[in-house]
């Protein structure tokens, strides 16, 4: 690789060797004062922080692993235009990809940022908020954001029932046509994804064709749903149909970040 990122790849593992120095002094205090707790205590913190320390351990490993991905991302590449990344989003991506190794849609959109950031022709495509979104982003999260963007038609239905008062209770909101995981965890991540400001569920805007929406009636989720609904027998069922709308934000980290 080139000599910007053995050095940032330098600087990053020095930087976590402070570590385990920087642990044992935290204990000190606890070991010293509370001769009674410290055959309990510091032996379930210790159990806990296992994981934590497997990490630390295996910083090395997980250095090099980073720069055989860039290595594969930046093969076809001419070097002319490799270039040393920006230290504002090299310097945490690095850090960051280091505890995400065993989970693949996560390191992936890592060492796509990374790559771009080194190429000539998409550093300056880079924006430094990425590496945050990353961080706050489930494997499950990042699934559902390359399905959305992958899919031309992208239709929501929200069920609810309807009570003879014009009230809407018993409700639930954003079912999909994605069967990835559990209703309940994309649901969740189609919220998180709003919040990151990633895509947007307006109301009131839906497609015209209703066969848009016959993918979602057929999954398992929205059966379940509207049987559990009407099994409470308090109203009829209604739907409320939607569509997800990708910001300006959503197509530069697609392009960034998850295209390869």
């Amino acid at each position: 690789m080139i000599d910007g990122v053995n050095k940032l790849l330098d600087a990053t593992g020095k930087a976590i060797e402070m570590v385990p120095d920087l642990y044992d002094d935290s204990l000190k205090p606890t070991v010293q004062e509370s001769g009674k707790i410290i055959s309990i205590i510091p032996k379930t913190i210790n159990a806990a922080l296992v994981p934590l320390r497997k990490w630390i351990a295996n910083k090395e490993y997980s250095l090099a692993e980073t720069e055989k991905l860039l290595e594969k991302k930046l093969e076809h590449i001419g070097e002319e235009k490799i270039v040393t990344p920006e230290a504002y989003v090299a310097v945490p991506a690095i850090q960051a990809i280091s505890y995400s190794m065993d989970n693949k849609e996560l390191r992936n959109l890592y060492a796509n940022l990374l790559a771009k950031s080194m190429n000539v022709d998409t550093k300056n495509k880079v924006h430094p908020s990425f590496v945050e979104i990353i961080k706050q982003m489930s494997p499950v999260d990042a699934i559902v954001f390359k399905n959305i963007f992958e899919t031309i038609i992208t239709p929501i239905i929200d069920l609810y029932i309807k009570t003879p008062g014009g009230g809407q209770n018993y409700h639930q909101n954003n079912i999909s046509w994605m069967e990835s995981a559990s209703y309940d965890i994309i649901s969740v991540s189609l919220d998180n994804l709003v919040r990151l400001g990633l895509i947007e569920i307006p109301y009131g805007i839906s497609y015209t064709d209703d066969n848009n929406y016959e993918q979602i009636r057929k999954t398992t989720s929205y059966i379940k749903i509207k049987a559990e609904l009407e099994a409470l027998n308090k109203g009829s069922v209604t739907e409320s149909k939607k569509t997800i709308k990708k910001t300006a934000l959503a197509y530069s980290f697609y392009k960034i970040c998850v295209k390869d």
